[in-house]
């Protein structure tokens, strides 16, 4: 059994994939809002912040993987906001995942990164980034930094561009554009559950939507490299017809 620390454990996502894995996997997760009557039992809790090195450094002890969550998500944020939270923090987990030799480092990253293309093209990793906002801009260099550790300090990383992850009953609403980004949870736990499993991967940027009828963002390559398979259509499951 696998020993994963997921960071922003008790968010909408990391609290979704440990109560549907904790059977198949060791957690311990990490949140600075960290509550004792979320998970079972089995799962270990750490609360603390990653700007605190003795909380990360602990953190990263004896685990296999490092699933990277923890961070501001709004596309809104100041440029002081995501510097700290989802540069400096970033840089502060990467560095004890290395040391402490984990096996492999997952980051959120995130569509936003790409946002700033037109809303009709079709987005692969292959072209450069274009941040729609400073949030995308702070996922950018997460991309760039765990490009530069993967080579220069041997870890395997995946980097994840997530796109509207939403759960169904959640669901208000959205046009067609949102829903070409729509994100299952079930799919995106599918998608995690792979890529902790993958062989033979130093450094890869995939991305994260479900099998939609229009796809924003190209999941060819998280499908061929490490077997993601989408199984929600967003345009079929709201039932929008244009």
């Amino acid at each position: 059994m696998k020993n994963i620390l997921i960071t922003g454990g008790f968010g909408k996502i990391g609290r979704y994939f440990i109560q549907n894995h904790h059977r198949d996997y060791h957690f311990r997760a990490m949140d600075i809002k960290a509550e004792n009557s979320v998970f079972p039992e089995n799962v270990e809790i750490v609360k603390g912040d990653l700007a605190d090195e003795q909380t990360y450094e602990k953190a990263c002890e004896d685990m296999d993987t490092v699933v990277h969550l923890a961070g501001v998500p709004d596309p809104d944020a100041t440029f002081e906001q995501v510097l700290h939270t989802n540069m400096i923090n970033t840089k502060n987990i990467l560095n004890a995942a290395i040391k402490q030799r984990c096996r492999r480092f997952i980051l959120a990253s995130s569509a936003q990164t790409i946002e700033g293309y037109a809303k009709d093209i079709q987005i692969n990793k292959n072209m450069p980034v274009r941040p729609g906002n400073l949030y995308g801009v702070s996922k950018c260099f997460g991309e760039a930094l765990t490009a530069y550790h993967a080579y220069r300090n041997d870890i395997s990383v995946i980097c994840l561009r997530i796109g509207a992850y939403e759960f169904p009953s959640d669901f208000t609403e959205m046009n067609a554009r949102d829903l070409s980004a729509f994100l299952h949870p079930d799919d995106f736990n599918q998608l995690l559950t792979s890529c902790i499993a993958a062989e033979n991967i130093q450094y890869e940027i995939l991305n994260a939507i479900s099998d939609n009828r229009y796809k924003r963002l190209d999941i060819t390559e998280a499908k061929e490299k490490v077997g993601y398979k989408p199984k929600a259509n967003a345009f079929e499951l709201f039932k929008l017809k244009k």
